[in-house]
């Protein structure tokens, strides 16, 4: 029986698929039309042609490149189910890598979200906060005034490499001690927060992680200024003591930008925080 020949607009309404991607697939090699009118130059294919658009559209779909495609089309049954078990697995990784930038998102967001809900007027609140692990440097003699000092490009340079997402926030610590100044205070360490495991497992030698605790923390929000920074340090410190807190850590600085803007001055959020034991404890 003499088989019926649709052309290439009807093939590409039966098997919802474009004109465009047909002519590429015939180009490929993937799909040729059973004939071509040599006058019209018209593609035509054989109703027992469509049933190979299955495996390429069902590929495609999963991102399988039209190259590898071209290499399943010619692998019998056997060979074909262990191609299968490849893309399986391909798809399987594409899938942990998306929950974990899911995961990543997350905490970014969590994050900021937090610091629209902390008070950044300047003034002293206390609050309990969940342990965080950080990745962190040695400082190398940076101090406020060097806040956005290009030491700061081994993390992000680092934060680049092993995955991708930025945290779009930094900080640094440096010792809870009676300061006469600014230049007094030098950092002991920066760092920035880990999102990932991947971030872990990729770290140099130079970096470390370490885990700020949970607990109860003196803390401070306020944009960023050299005029101001001193004096919102001496405000922390003056309301430890009216209190009479017992303080457990070095102080913890967090600052990240408040937009990102090229059109608009820079601004940075600064929060300090130290952990805390309050006399009732």
């Amino acid at each position: 029986m003499k088989e019926a020949l649709f052309s290439i607009g009807e093939v590409a309404k039966l098997a919802n698929i474009s004109i465009k991607a047909l002519r590429y697939y015939d180009q490929m090699g993937l799909f040729k039309p059973a004939y071509v009118d040599p006058e019209t130059n018209y593609r035509y294919y054989h109703d027992s042609q469509l049933y190979h658009l299955d495996l390429i559209k069902s590929l495609r779909y999963i991102g399988t490149p039209l190259e590898e495609i071209k290499k399943a089309q010619e692998l019998n049954r056997d060979e074909l189910i262990a191609f299968l078990t490849e893309q399986e697995n391909k798809v399987r990784e594409q899938i942990e890598f998306l929950l974990d930038i899911e995961q990543t998102i997350s905490i970014v967001k969590r994050r900021m979200m937090k610091q629209l809900e902390d008070d950044v007027n300047g003034e002293v609140y206390i609050s309990n906060d969940e342990e965080m692990r950080i990745i962190r440097a040695d400082a190398e003699g940076m101090t406020p005034l060097t806040l956005l000092n290009a030491s700061y490009s081994k993390l992000i340079q680092y934060m680049e490499l092993s995955l991708g997402f930025i945290h779009m926030s930094y900080g640094a610590t440096f010792p809870f001690a009676a300061y006469g100044n600014v230049d007094e205070i030098t950092y002991r360490h920066i760092f920035t927060p880990v999102l990932s495991d991947k971030q872990i497992s990729t770290m140099t030698p130079d970096l470390e992680v370490i885990t700020i605790p949970s607990g109860t923390y003196a803390c401070i929000s306020f944009i960023f200024s050299v005029e101001h920074y001193f004096d919102r340090l001496q405000k922390l410190f003056k309301y430890i003591d009216n209190h009479q807190f017992t303080v457990l850590s070095d102080i913890y600085e967090f600052f990240s930008p408040i937009h990102y803007s090229p059109r608009k001055q820079e601004e940075f959020l600064v929060e300090m925080k130290v952990r805390i034991l309050e006399p009732s404890e």
